[in-house]
C-alpha cells in the first residue's frame, strides 16, 4: 500500500551498480531504509543532490511493516524544502553530518506521532536560514532531544548532582549554565560561546548520551566538526 509522508535524509550507501539504500527518518514511520533504484546512473533526473544529509523530502512510499530484510521502497520523492545555505557552508555542512550521525544512533524505527519530526524540521529550517548565531545549534538540539527520547535534562539541580559533569569538564559551572540556558531556550535565540566552552559542553553531552543510550558508539563526524569549529 502507498502512503504519503515527509522524510529527513540521514545517510545512504551504494547498492549494486547504480542504486542506493537511503536511511530516512520519516514523519509517519520513524527511521526506514529505502532502496532507490538507478539514482547513480547518468540518466537519472534527480541524482544524489536530493539525498544529502538533512534534506527534507515529500515522499510516496510503500510500507509493508517490518520486512524480513528491513528494506522499503519509494514510489516518488521531491524536495519539501530547498536549502539556501547548508550544502554551501562548510560549518553548516559539518554540523549537518554530525546531527545525522547522532540521529541515526538514537532514533528508533517507530511512529512518534510526528513530534520528533516536527522538532527536527524546525531545527533544519533554523540551521539553513540563520546567518549568524548558529554555531551552538547542535548543542541546542542535543539538549532538547533528550526530552523526546526518554532521558530529559529538566533543571539545574539535576546537573548539580551529576558526577559525570564534574568528571569530564574543566569548566563544569559554565557548562552547567549553558545547558540550563539551552534547556529553556528556543531556535530563535543566538548563543555565542567561546570555542573551549562549546567544546566542553559538546563533550559532556556526548558522554551523557553514551550513558543513557544502549550501544551508543563513537561519532565519526566529531573530529571534522571539532576541527572546523575551532
Amino acid at each position: 500500500m502507498l502512503y504519503k509522508t515527509r522524510g529527513i535524509v540521514l545517510s545512504y550507501i551504494k547498492y549494486r551498480e547504480s542504486s542506493i539504500i537511503a536511511r530516512v527518518y520519516t514523519e509517519n514511520f520513524g527511521i526506514q531504509s529505502y532502496i532507490i533504484n538507478s539514482v547513480r546512473s547518468q540518466r537519472s533526473k534527480k541524482g544524489l543532490a536530493l539525498l544529502q544529509p538533512l534534506t527534507v523530502l515529500d515522499m510516496v512510499v510503500y510500507y509493508k511493516g517490518e520486512k524480513s530484510d528491513g528494506l522499503q521502497r519509494i514510489s516518488e520523492y521531491k524536495p519539501a524544502y530547498s536549502f539556501s545555505s547548508i550544502p554551501f557552508d562548510v560549518k553548516k555542512s559539518a554540523m549537518a553530518l554530525f546531527v545525522t550521525e547522532l540521529l541515526s544512533k538514537v532514533l528508533k524505527e517507530e511512529d512518534d506521532q510526528g513530534q520528533v519530526f516536527e522538532f527536527l524540521y524546525q531545527f533544519i529550517l533554523a540551521l539553513d536560514q540563520k546567518k549568524e548565531g548558529y554555531e551552538c545549534l547542535h548543542l541546542f538540539l542535543m539538549v532538547q532531544l533528550t526530552h523526546f527520547i526518554g532521558f530529559g535534562i529538566n533543571d539545574g539541580q539535576e546537573l548539580e548532582n551529576d558526577e559525570l559533569l564534574y568528571d569530564l569538564s574543566i569548566s563544569y559551572k559554565e557548562v552547567r549554565q549553558v545547558i540550563v540556558d539551552l534547556n529553556s531556550s528556543d531556535l530563535l535565540a543566538n548563543f555565542n560561546l567561546k570555542s573551549r566552552l562549546r567544546r566542553d559542553t559538546l563533550n559532556y553531552l556526548i558522554e551523557y548520551y553514551r550513558l543513557h543510550v544502549v550501544g551508543f558508539k563513537e561519532l565519526k563526524s566529531l573530529d571534522v566538526l571539532t576541527q572546523i569549529f575551532r
